[in-house]
């Protein structure tokens, strides 16, 4: 019976693939680093590089007037299923359809953020 793989001072592996030219980039910014392989490189990247997260400013106050009217609408179904303990399919669907709304309009304001 053979031995499995030693032990490690690293067990975790992981695998990556590159295009030629993210290769390319990859080896040149190596001979830069004066990395003497490409484990030292990644690794040294990874855990001591910087990462740039890029956060959009998103006020929502602009929308507050329409998620207002939306909630309300919402909260009238809910009340009115709440009492009768029964929500018809109409309603359902039209809570899906306001539900919607409030996503499209997020998404809208969002994408003017950027």
């Amino acid at each position: 019976m053979t031995n499995p793989e030693p032990r490690r001072a690293r067990p975790v592996r992981k695998l990556i693939s590159f295009s030629d030219s993210e290769w390319a980039t990859v080896e040149r910014r190596m001979s830069l680093a004066e990395a003497s392989s490409f484990d030292e490189f990644a690794r040294r990247t990874i855990l001591d590089g910087e990462v740039k997260v890029r956060k959009i400013a998103f006020d929502p106050a602009p929308l507050g007037a329409e998620l207002a009217r939306i909630g309300n609408n919402i909260n009238q179904i809910a009340r009115q299923a709440n009492t009768e303990n029964v929500a018809t399919l109409d309603e359902v669907k039209y809570t899906r359809q306001l539900v919607r709304e409030i996503q499209a309009l997020i998404e809208q304001a969002a994408k003017a953020a950027e």
